[in-house]
């Protein structure tokens, strides 16, 4: 017994798989798009407008695929989802190369969705959520950081391979390689859960909290139908759309407001500063009062828009690039934490897909929002200001859903 409980509780190694596959999906294709998108203007002689669209497939497609890749993993098992994905991307990224007219563009972004929703959040965050509950905005925190270090690490090193081999740079052996390993890392490593190995959640050695059980929460269809799931959904949409809206503006930001070498710092400064306020919060909010947390969170990204509409200067747009960076990766962490919170774990994957296809919508939305209101609607000013009140719009919806620990309550 004593042997037993020395050894390392297995679920650190479904997170180290997991923040594997979000690190990948992340470098090599969420914080790609941007990359690959000047490279195939650069080669292909489509617009900016036109290539842009296909950003919007993948991610229209990626939120619907999510919700079948919900209904996947709650009958099967999610590692086998996550290793046909990660094969599946690196077929793409082989073919892609290849595409020349607008239509095979598009239909490989199309597939490009598909493959990160299969690997990327619905069903990290679902086997997260079912290895851990004491530790469990820790074990997001952790696994999360996969997705900063993938814009930091990957994305750079792609976009100079695109730089110096064209689109062949999707199909060098390191890029296939990195996507490929993936596989073996899921089918080893990614067990459905806890139980199924003998284990209980956390590691405990007893299993008195009912939460633990997979079983315990509500049917997709209760919760959402509940109040909690439309305003949080709401919620998610409005504070997505103003912070993604603000990372795809922050560069050409900083270039209006400080200058190339201030605006070059603020992209890395800002992934830095998310993956350091994830860490700091995740460390501790399992023993904060997560609603209220969520909250301030939302009211800190208001306040950095505002700040971020008026300021001007070198250290300002530093300062605040930081600001918001702090928020950036709690938002993103929180929400699953609060749908966890409120429906428990038994429906958990059908539920984050839905929520999840409610920030998918705001994610597209956002970086559009800001540039018809730079174009039409004064500069940054007033699109800051928009984004900021939009910031606010989602902590009232959030407020008026009340505590997610309400909602837990009448299950």
């Amino acid at each position: 017994m004593q042997e037993r409980q020395t050894q390392i509780f297995f679920g650190w190694w479904v997170l180290i798989a997991i923040g594997y596959s979000l690190f990948i999906g992340a470098g090599m294709i969420f914080y790609a798009m941007s990359v690959l998108l000047e490279a195939l203007v650069a080669t292909r002689g489509f617009s900016v407008a036109q290539i842009s669209g296909a950003n919007t497939m993948f991610l229209v497609v990626g939120g619907l695929a999510g919700i079948a890749v919900g209904e996947l993993i709650s009958r099967f098992d999610a590692r086998y989802c996550i290793a046909f994905g990660s094969l599946f991307i690196a077929v793409i990224y082989y073919l892609l190369p290849a595409a020349q007219s607008l239509f095979t563009i598009y239909l490989a972004y199309a597939a490009l969705g598909l493959g990160y929703a299969m690997t990327a959040l619905v069903p990290a965050t679902t086997l997260v959520a079912r290895w851990f509950v004491r530790r469990r905005a820790l074990a997001i925190a952790l696994t999360q950081s996969g997705l900063s270090l993938g814009g930091i690490i990957l994305t750079p090193y792609l976009a100079r391979m695109l730089e110096l081999d064209g689109m062949d740079a999707m199909r060098a052996p390191w890029a296939l390689a990195v996507i490929l390993f993936n596989i073996p890392l899921a089918l080893i490593l990614l067990r459905p859960t806890p139980q199924t190995m003998g284990l209980n959640p956390d590691g405990d050695g007893d299993n008195q909290q009912a939460e633990n059980n997979t079983q315990t929460g509500f049917s997709a269809a209760e919760a959402m139908k509940s109040r909690f799931f439309r305003l949080s959904a709401a919620a998610a949409f409005l504070a997505l759309m103003a912070q993604v809206g603000t990372i795809a503006h922050i560069f050409k930001w900083g270039l209006e407001r400080a200058g190339d070498e201030t605006a070059a710092i603020t992209v890395a400064l800002l992934a830095v500063c998310s993956l350091t306020g994830r860490l700091v919060c995740g460390a501790v909010l399992d023993r904060l009062n997560l609603f209220v947390f969520v909250l301030v969170i939302y009211a800190l990204q208001a306040t950095a828009m505002f700040g971020m509409a008026m300021v001007e200067g070198d250290l300002a747009v530093l300062l605040f690039t930081a600001f918001f960076g702090f928020t950036v990766g709690n938002i993103l962490m929180s929400q699953p934490l609060l749908v966890a919170s409120a429906f428990g774990v038994r429906d958990f994957p059908r539920i984050l897909s839905v929520h999840q296809l409610a920030m998918n919508g705001g994610v597209a939305l956002g970086p559009v929002a800001i540039g018809l209101m730079y174009d039409f609607g004064g500069g940054y000013g007033n699109a800051f200001v928009f984004v900021g009140l939009c910031s606010l719009a989602a902590l009232v919806c959030l407020y008026a859903a009340r505590d997610p620990l309400e909602t837990a309550s009448l299950n």
